[in-house]
């Protein structure tokens, strides 16, 4: 199996752990050193966040703005040290009720068969802000 083959296993198999609600396996490939990085600096919620324990940090910090949310996975893509997954976020405004689809793609850079790197990347942050209530 190809570094590539493995590193997109990796990735299904996080996506896999995170649809049966179980963030501990969502996150089985980080490290200390890990990062995601929620790109979007017009959201509160922009920033870079360290380590495996900091996912549920980062979807409480989410959830703080909107009351839910829903990623659909349409297609995923290995090169090099990356896995690029791109679909479709559905957003619910907590503050306002609304709900949006807007694109999103995810980034996963691997070394070692060890994430160091989620950068997450939404297609239309204007749209989910007025979701949001905070546009």
């Amino acid at each position: 199996m190809s570094v590539q083959e493995q590193n997109l296993q990796i990735v299904e198999s996080a996506y896999a752990a995170l649809l049966r609600g179980e963030m501990e396996g969502f996150v089985a490939s980080f490290t200390d050193e890990s990062e995601i990085h929620e790109v979007a600096e017009s959201l509160p919620y922009a920033g870079v966040f360290k380590g495996p324990g900091v996912f549920p940090l980062v979807i409480g910090k989410v959830m703080e703005v909107f009351s839910a949310l829903n990623f659909t996975k349409e297609n995923i893509a290995a090169a090099g040290d990356n896995v690029v997954a791109w679909g479709q976020l559905e957003l619910t405004g907590r503050s306002t009720g609304t709900t949006v689809t807007i694109p999103l793609i995810e980034i996963w850079t691997l070394a070692n068969g060890k994430t160091t790197k989620l950068r997450v990347i939404y297609g239309d942050t204007a749209t989910a802000l007025k979701a949001a209530g905070l546009a």
